[in-house]
């Protein structure tokens, strides 16, 4: 089950791994379409990083009701590490009819509504080669956790 974590004791808020992301994904460097969330509260100095769970948590896949929210298997690439294979969530646009229901089971609120394509959108891990891993400055912030399930070690999925 590969995901991005963040470690929120270290992260100074600087919003290069949703630049990243954004980038890689949409062409802009526009945090809001970022498939991930930086939030930064300068008054109580607390950084907070939120990122899809992907197949540890799984609550957006379990209640779309027109299957749009689809497992595929991916080879990850994290830095330092040998390659993983591993599940990630994926979205099929075409599939889904933004009904919103994704977005209401998320805990981490990182599944949301496309501001312009108007369709549910979350982290892929940048099909293996997670960019805002890549790009953060800090190399004690971000990481991909790559530990899997005894299911994901035996080749399903669930």
């Amino acid at each position: 089950m590969p995901h991005v974590m963040v470690n929120n004791k270290k992260c100074t808020g600087c919003h290069m791994c949703e630049l990243a992301c954004s980038a890689w994904h949409e062409g802009v460097y526009r945090p809001s379409v970022a498939r991930l969330a930086i939030e930064v509260n300068p008054s109580a100095a607390r950084v907070r990083g939120r990122t899809c769970l992907q197949t540890a948590c799984a609550k957006c896949e379990e209640v779309c009701p027109t299957g749009a929210i689809k497992r595929e298997k991916i080879l990850v690439k994290a830095e330092g590490l040998e390659p993983v294979a591993g599940w990630v969530l994926r979205v099929d646009e075409a599939l889904c009819d933004d009904c919103g229901l994704c977005y209401e089971a998320c805990p981490q609120g990182v599944i949301r509504e496309h501001p312009v394509r108007k369709v549910a959108f979350k982290c892929d891990l940048c099909d293996g080669d997670p960019q805002c891993v890549a790009f953060c400055q800090n190399p004690n912030v971000l990481a991909v956790d790559v530990r899997q399930s005894k299911a994901e070690k035996a080749g399903s999925p669930t």
